[in-house]
């Protein structure tokens, strides 16, 4: 758990209530959660910091989430991006594929299965890096 605590991710969805229960959720299991709500204040915040992991709506205002995965992945390939979405489609299979996107979360979300992406995909020791 201590390890959690040097974390940071980023949550992108337009939805204030996904977003709010991944911040909460998430800054309860140790890390610390910086939000978006669309694609362009998505960038403005990398622009800042890099995450260590990013949770992604696909369905973005400003900019569609594809768009924002692409740019996020032309700055820096190695941070991980979980993609959170209410329709897991041939089409959202594809962009997480081709633009190497880690995994991804359906909506409507039950608790334990954020908490078995985390365990996954998160649960690293301190000062390495989460890897695709």
């Amino acid at each position: 758990m201590s390890s959690r605590r040097s974390k940071y991710i980023l949550v992108i969805d337009d939805d204030p209530d996904i977003r709010q229960v991944l911040h909460d959720r998430l800054e309860f299991y140790g890390f610390y959660v910086e939000t978006a709500a669309d694609g362009p204040s998505a960038l403005q915040k990398l622009n800042g910091f890099t995450p260590h992991c990013v949770f992604l709506d696909l369905l973005l205002p400003g900019m569609d989430g594809a768009e924002v995965l692409h740019r996020i992945k032309a700055r820096d390939r190695s941070i991980p991006v979980i993609i959170v979405t209410a329709a897991v489609t041939p089409e959202v299979v594809s962009v997480t594929t081709s633009e190497a996107a880690l995994a991804y979360l359906s909506k409507p979300f039950e608790l334990p299965q954020l908490r078995q992406i985390v365990e996954q995909w998160l649960e690293q020791p301190s000062g390495s890096e989460c890897r695709l």
